[in-house]
């Protein structure tokens, strides 16, 4: 029997939850279902994956190993899709893009009405996180895209520099400072 997506996405929602009932419920199959298609899965690879003695089901040592990789292997296969989006019109698809707080406020209303006036079949899933969870999340494929401050960046990160903006103290009449034009102690 041939290994198919289905029988990736099955054992990992069986890993994920612990449970054939809960996992079925989740992937709107049945409990049988989805019970014949972890053990064609297991036929196929020639190994017993998951451990149905005790009340909870539990990955074998075995099944650890290759829930790493199928979970690798399905969010490559997510990637190749949107990668092969990208390339096309951008009539359609989807961008994942997480800032830090601090543009948040500012930038979201600007970019998210450019991109939608721009494409507007392209759904925005906009995260605010720090800069290392967006850096983290690039790596893990869990982001499309990041905007936050330059800088070190982790391995694998490379950073375009968008705009530099020049912060500046306003005060009123009255405060001391406001004596020293264009100049700030």
């Amino acid at each position: 029997m041939a290994l198919e997506l289905r029988h990736l996405r099955y054992l990992l929602a069986v890993a994920e939850h612990g449970s054939f009932t809960r996992a079925a419920e989740e992937l709107r199959v049945s409990q049988p279902t989805l019970s014949q298609q972890v053990r064609q899965l297991e036929r196929t690879v020639g190994v017993q994956l998951l451990d149905r003695t005790g009340r909870a089901v539990r990955l074998t040592d075995a099944g650890a190993s290759y829930v790493h990789y199928a979970r690798r292997a399905l969010q490559d296969l997510a990637a190749a899709e949107r990668a092969v989006l990208d390339v096309q019109d951008l009539s359609r698809g989807a961008l994942r893009l997480a800032m830090t707080p601090t543009f948040t406020a500012y930038l979201i209303g600007p970019l998210v009405e450019q991109l939608h006036s721009r494409h507007p079949g392209i759904t925005l899933d906009v995260r605010e996180l720090t800069q290392d969870r967006i850096e983290s999340g690039l790596l893990a494929d869990e982001l499309d895209l990041g905007i936050a401050f330059q800088g070190p960046h982790l391995p694998g990160i490379t950073g375009t520099d968008l705009f530099t903006e020049t912060l500046s103290l306003v005060v009123g009449p009255h405060h001391p400072r406001a004596a020293v034009p264009g100049h700030c102690r």
